[in-house]
């Protein structure tokens, strides 16, 4: 191999290096949620921002989709021009779904502080008007559980956990008067074993492969026993 050969390849490899770790910070996700979205591991995605290595082509389209860009952007040097561009045009969507989510969120609390001063001047029997406080944290945790969904296409088993919790302590703090409705936080405990593990499995895309291979193997057993009920009919009327 020429030097001239080399060179290019090591150049190569620093471009694509820059460009991985530009874009990669430019979607704000870590090396482990890049990696679940190719199908490939933490560990390859730190070889490739530090230069070791370089992916095959199909990883690379992987890339490309992922970050929307050519295979070309992702193994050329970036001009300030299109780092500029690029940061524009990614900065902006982010921001305005930022400021919608704080606008969810303080809709939330206008109209908690509504109820609030409703119940309180109404004055119903056996329930504390502060309660609606508590009961506004589960709606605001839940939009941001949304948020992460739709804008970073993951499950968050952080806030889903937390949104588990604090329902509990809501619906507990409504029925405490009951002796035995302590008994739902062992509910709660099996809902926190449930929730990364369910994260995890959507976050990998592995349900979404499970699925399709029960599917297939459900389409197929399908056939079999199709084609066996056909046999089955044809030896009836030859026997007839």
């Amino acid at each position: 191999m020429s030097n001239n050969t080399e060179k290019e390849i090591e150049d190569t490899k620093k471009n694509f290096a820059q460009n991985l770790l530009f874009f990669r910070k430019k979607l704000n996700i870590s090396q482990k949620e890049l990696a679940d979205k190719i199908s490939t591991t933490n560990k390859n995605i730190s070889k490739w921002e530090r230069a070791e290595t370089i992916p095959d082509i199909f990883t690379m389209k992987k890339l490309a989709s992922t970050f929307s860009v050519s295979i070309d952007t992702l193994v050329n040097p970036l001009s300030k021009d299109n780092i500029q561009a690029i940061s524009t045009k990614k900065s902006t969507p982010m921001r305005w779904n930022y400021y919608f989510l704080m606008l969810v969120n303080a809709v939330i609390f206008l109209l908690t502080c509504i109820a609030f001063f409703i119940l309180k001047f109404t004055k119903f029997d056996n329930f504390n008007p502060f309660f609606v406080f508590i009961y506004m944290i589960p709606l605001m945790d839940l939009s941001i559980f949304i948020f992460i969904c739709i804008v970073y296409k993951k499950v968050d088993a952080i806030s889903l956990s937390f949104f588990g919790w604090i329902t509990t302590i809501c619906i507990y703090l409504y029925f405490i008067d009951y002796t035995t409705v302590g008994y739902i936080f062992i509910v709660t405990i099996a809902y926190q074993i449930i929730v990364p593990i369910f994260a995890e499995l959507i976050n990998s895309r592995r349900i979404i492969k499970l699925n399709k291979l029960l599917l297939s193997k459900w389409k197929k057993q399908g056939a079999t026993e199709k084609d066996s009920e056909q046999e089955s009919n044809k030896t009836n009327e030859i026997q007839k």
